[in-house]
């Protein structure tokens, strides 16, 4: 029933994406860019002037703005003293990409880089290169009059690298994923809000674990371009795996791993941080996430984050 369902979900997915995509409006002649297309998506003439990126969660709480952009991640992940490693250290760099292709349509590559596992103990360390996950997003509502905007999009993310310690299977082992999602911003003067909801269904539910991710966002632009921000996350299973089981069959990776484990209870982190917004095109940020529930369901014990967003 809750494999139907599932399916169910993927396909509403695929069919209002698709549904968007045929009602695309065509950027005019005299506003195409490169090869046609309007690399400035919803942050050209006459559109939005307020984008502020969401900082926590990078792979799943998807700005609701069309844009060009390139940006590059790092994140510092520690794992909790009560994991069977007894803790450890997580580096991982990455770069998304972002390519506006009209005012409402956009191009998103939103997983990749590489990560170095330094375990404290009992596992030997490990190192390799992410799942990569792209897809679209289109702004079924866009107001830049009112400061509003809501887009849907579907990811789809493909196993292209297995990571594995000590017997154990920690990525790549199944066919991957899809992500339909839907997000939203509004502004009211200096504060800006975000909210986003999405599932990433496992095509091969016997290995991953599905889960249902949702996100909130709230900035305040305090000073011309500085903006405190705040930031809670949450990870739902919706149909657990079966390739982690016994005593680490309730932990689990919470966005960048999935051990597929068959009794992982639900996450919610609560974040912080700062974006500086140097001029339209440019923008930096640094934050700090933890988990608000219990770390014995997580691998999760807290992030630092930077990046940088450059955007047309």
């Amino acid at each position: 029933m809750l494999n139907r369902t599932v399916r169910s979900t993927t396909l509403a997915g695929i069919l209002l994406l698709a549904s968007a995509i045929g009602g695309a409006p065509t950027a005019q002649a005299e506003d195409s860019g490169f090869l046609g297309l309007d690399l400035r998506g919803s942050l050209g003439e006459n559109g939005h002037d307020r984008y502020v990126s969401p900082l926590t969660n990078p792979l799943f709480n998807e700005t609701p703005y069309i844009t060009t952009e390139v940006r590059p991640i790092y994140f510092y992940h520690r794992l909790p003293g009560d994991f069977v490693t007894n803790g450890g250290d997580v580096h991982l760099g990455a770069v998304q990409l972002r390519v506006a292709l009209t005012e409402r349509l956009g191009f998103i590559a939103t997983k990749d880089g590489y990560a170095d596992f330094d375990f404290d103990s009992v596992l030997p360390d490990e190192s390799g290169f992410a799942n990569i996950a792209f897809g679209f997003k289109y702004a079924v509502v866009s107001r830049p009059e009112d400061d509003a905007i809501v887009s849907v999009g579907l990811r789809y993310e493909i196993p292209v690298h297995d990571l594995e310690t000590g017997g154990i299977e920690i990525q790549g082992d199944g066919y991957g994923f899809f992500n339909p999602f839907v997000t939203g911003a509004i502004a009211f003067g200096d504060l800006g809000l975000q909210a986003s909801l999405g599932a990433n269904i496992a095509v091969d539910p016997e290995v991953d674990t599905s889960i249902l991710h949702y996100s909130l966002h709230a900035d305040y632009e305090v000073l011309p371009g500085l903006f405190p921000l705040v930031e809670l996350n949450g990870f739902t299973p919706i149909d657990h795996g079966n390739r982690l089981t016994g005593p680490l069959g309730d932990v689990d990776g919470v966005d960048v791993l999935n051990f597929g484990s068959d009794d992982r209870s639900t996450t919610v982190t609560g974040g912080g941080g700062f974006r500086y917004k140097l001029n339209d095109h440019l923008q930096f940020g640094v934050g700090a996430e933890t988990p608000l529930t219990d770390r014995d369901d997580t691998i999760f014990d807290y992030r630092i984050y930077a990046d940088i967003v450059l955007s047309m």
